[in-house]
């Protein structure tokens, strides 16, 4: 199916897979080449050249990324004004900040997930942070991106917490710390609160699992102790960010509670 756009003096023939790419530069808000390409399974010079396209009619548009590698810096896409008018969105171009940094590495993180499962007998469905947000504003909390395994006829909720290793485990006020994230989600899980993302992907859930990620094994192991104090019902997992690199279905996970180790999501 082929789609032309007569709403401005500039047109442009959109093809399937254009309409597939903007719907993924909405689900995630951004992205660069190499995202774009490794999730969508394009060759990189037809999604350069698609983008290149895109961006001259305004669907896209791109914004250099600061680097200190040499070589020219790489650009980050977002929907431009048309491409949002097309998808009833808005456009909302991303701010280069260290929050910037931490979404690019979710990003990772989700199409990674979502890849795992492609060629698999179970289906995984995704919902990025950026959606969560945008979709819950009301929310006490927002993970790093959620996702559900179906088989058959069982269905799982997951939550992500990708650590960027910079937040305080344990302070002795009421700040923002680890210690009172998990007390937000121990509270969660106990309320069975998850109502949003029960109507968002159309399915009943037995209440979720939390998987942590730290960014290495020395802050799993300073976190563990206080996921044990307050999950009583072992929802909350951990590993660290070298594990996961073998595959979130992979037994990498460590479950505090029950101080079980090599675990697996799908097992």
């Amino acid at each position: 199916m082929k789609i032309i756009d007569v709403m401005f003096h500039k047109t442009m023939r959109l093809v399937n897979r254009d309409l597939a790419l903007l719907k993924v530069l909405h689900f995630f808000k951004c992205m660069t080449i190499i995202q774009i390409t490794t999730h969508l399974a394009w060759h990189k010079k037809l999604c350069q050249r698609r983008t290149r396209k895109l961006c001259q009619a305004d669907y896209l548009r791109k914004v250099p990324v600061p680097t200190t590698k040499p070589g020219r810096s790489p650009s980050l896409f977002y929907l431009g004004e048309r491409g949002a008018l097309l998808l009833g969105v808005q456009s909302n171009k991303p701010r280069l900040t260290l929050e910037l940094t931490h979404q690019m590495k979710n990003t990772d993180l989700m199409i990674q997930i979502m890849g795992e499962f492609k060629n698999s007998d179970i289906k995984c469905e995704a919902l990025s942070e950026h959606l969560i947000r945008s979709l819950n504003p009301e929310a006490d909390s927002y993970p790093d991106g959620s996702f559900i395994l179906r088989k058959r006829d069982k269905n799982a909720l997951f939550v992500l917490e990708n650590c960027a290793g910079t937040e305080i485990i344990k302070s002795p006020s009421n700040n923002q710390d680890i210690e009172i994230k998990m007390i937000n989600y121990t509270d969660m899980y106990r309320s069975g609160d998850i109502g949003f993302y029960e109507q968002y992907f159309g399915l009943e859930f037995n209440r979720f699992r939390l998987l942590y990620i730290t960014n290495n094994i020395q802050r799993l192991n300073s976190i563990s102790p206080i996921v044990a104090e307050h999950d009583k019902h072992g929802f909350i997992w951990l590993t660290s960010m070298p594990e996961i690199l073998k595959g979130i279905s992979a037994p990498i996970w460590h479950i505090p509670t029950t101080n079980q180790f090599n675990q697996s999501i799908v097992g």
